[in-house]
């Protein structure tokens, strides 16, 4: 678990180095933040799409094989960056680490699922809880590196960093994480009672995080942000995020997957109306970093044990993938959309579109099936 954690967090921190120099990296290129919001809009569908394959593979292979293949293609892909000085050669480094990278999320939900059934929610709480460990340290990492040598080298050292957690993968027993049963056929799988409800309500989530995760800090960056206080800003927000992880696993365990989920979709709906709302910015930022990182991070463990609980074992890493696919490869538009809104009308505009998003999630939340047992 402390390995998957660690994974965990350098998946997701591979991101984060564009939205933190979005400004500087479209003036080095000589083009617009919107351009820059396309390319990562791109790469962000194939870091979704990728788990449509990924899923299936940790079925056929084995969890413990797809993840180590991840975590050194994703941790290699970064040293593209080094040899990029236009906007195609970003776009071409991006799609390769969004493409190892997407391997991972469906193979570690599938592979948590079955090795700890009877506290699922929880698990995935505390898996969610280490990467946000160390994710939340990451913008403070590509601060202090990016300021004094580029941005490009939190990227490299990201990506170090993935290789020495797959080495370490490699080295550990493959009997940590219990190998796939048979596998189920997809079609077969779509035709389970409540995956529709819950593949709606995660594009939703999709079309309001990645928006929200890519223009928030260029948000905090017109109000006089400093590169250092975005980075504290993003830090805290995932900071806070580790306790609505831990609360969210173990309120989803005591009271029901979705009940969970109703409670935390409605106090993200309320974060995203709040923060270009209250005109002091100081008390909107604080506001929204405790309440968007509370209630967003403590939906994750009642949605995949959620998920979980209604599938099959044998097809798990195929639904993680679907889903996976939904939040970040269809939800990836929502980089171009809060980067087309803040560019033609406003920053404010971006986070209220957001929130439009975050009550369709909401919405369907409502209707999610209530199982809570994992299916065999």
């Amino acid at each position: 678990m402390a390995l998957l954690g660690a994974a965990h967090s350098l998946n997701h921190s591979f991101f984060l180095v564009l939205p933190m120099y979005l400004s500087k990296i479209a003036a080095e290129f000589g083009t617009s933040r919107e351009a820059i919001g396309l390319v990562a809009a791109i790469s962000g569908f194939v870091y979704g799409a990728g788990s449509l394959a990924g899923g299936p593979l940790s079925d056929k292979i084995g969890e413990f094989k797809t993840l180590i293949v991840s975590l050194a293609l994703s941790g290699i892909s970064t040293l593209i960056i080094l040899f990029v000085n236009d906007l195609t050669g970003l776009g071409i480094g991006l799609f390769f680490i969004g493409a190892w990278a997407s391997l991972y999320h469906p193979t570690a939900n599938s592979a948590i699922s079955k090795v700890f059934e009877r506290t699922i929610a929880e698990s995935m709480g505390i898996h969610g809880t280490g990467g946000n460990l160390g994710y939340m340290f990451a913008p403070i990492i590509i601060v202090m590196m990016g300021d004094v040598w580029g941005w490009r080298y939190p990227l490299i050292f990201f990506g170090l960093l993935s290789l020495m957690v797959s080495a370490l993968l490699l080295r550990a027993s493959p009997t940590v994480m219990r190998e796939s049963q048979a596998t189920i056929k997809v079609l077969e799988l779509v035709r389970v009672p409540g995956l529709w409800t819950l593949l709606v309500y995660d594009i939703a989530v999709g079309l309001y995080f990645r928006g929200v995760e890519f223009i928030f800090p260029t948000f905090l960056e017109d109000r006089g942000f400093s590169s250092t206080l975005k980075g504290i800003a993003v830090f805290s927000l995932l900071a806070v995020g580790i306790l609505g992880q831990w609360v969210g696993g173990r309120a989803a365990d005591s009271i029901g997957f979705k009940k969970a989920l109703i409670i935390t979709s409605t106090g993200v709906v309320i974060s995203l109306l709040l923060l270009p709302a209250i005109p002091h910015i100081i008390i909107s930022v604080c506001a929204f970093i405790m309440l968007f990182g509370f209630f967003f991070y403590g939906h994750q463990p009642a949605f995949n044990s959620l998920a979980g609980s209604i599938t099959p074992s044998g097809g798990r890493g195929a639904i993680y993938g679907i889903l996976f696919f939904f939040t970040f490869g269809l939800g990836s538009a929502s980089t171009a959309i809060a980067s087309s809104c803040a560019e033609r009308l406003s920053l404010e505009s971006a986070f209220y579109v957001m929130a439009l998003f975050s009550i369709i999630a909401l919405v369907m939340s409502l209707k999610a099936p209530t199982q809570t047992k994992c299916s065999r």
